[in-house]
């Protein structure tokens, strides 16, 4: 018994630092419980160079849920943030994206005024959480590197 929680405490410190690798001090909030129906979301987002490099969180985002849509072109400080492109060294696109696009939304879109243009329709801006990612892609267009994927938003209670 006590080697199996001494495993359980092991597997759980490595994935705690595995996955701080990926944040790197860029992390979205975790959302904690949501409930009700989801938003789908379409994310499209510039994350060439380093920190803070020119045009580097360029971003798009366009959710939709039945007949309901809304559409967004911003700056993100948050991607802006990032240290490396697509995928940080280790890990893979799909990892590196659900590390860190998983949580509070509010992080990532840091604009009130854009965040509520985006998600009033459909919930509290401020309780919105991006819960899953799908069909990842990263794509080099014209020496930039743009990082796409589609995303169920869902809010707290």
């Amino acid at each position: 018994m006590k080697r199996t929680a001494a495993i359980l405490t092991l597997v759980g410190v490595v994935s705690l630092l595995g996955a701080s690798d990926v944040r790197a001090g860029a992390a979205l909030l975790p959302a904690g419980k949501t409930t009700g129906g989801a938003v789908t979301a379409t994310i499209v987002t510039d994350v060439t160079g380093g920190s803070g490099a020119p045009g580097k969180g360029l971003t798009t985002i366009r959710v939709q849920k039945a007949g309901a849509s809304a559409a967004v072109v911003f700056n993100s400080s948050y991607v802006s943030s990032f240290a490396d492109e697509c995928i940080p060294s280790g890990f893979s696109l799909q990892t590196a994206t659900a590390n860190r696009f998983t949580g509070l939304i509010d992080g990532f879109v840091d604009t009130p005024t854009v965040l509520n243009a985006l998600l009033q329709k459909f919930g509290n801006p401020s309780k919105a959480a991006i819960t899953d990612q799908d069909y990842v892609e990263c794509t080099s267009v014209d020496g930039r590197q743009i990082l796409s994927f589609t995303a169920v938003i869902q809010f707290q209670p």
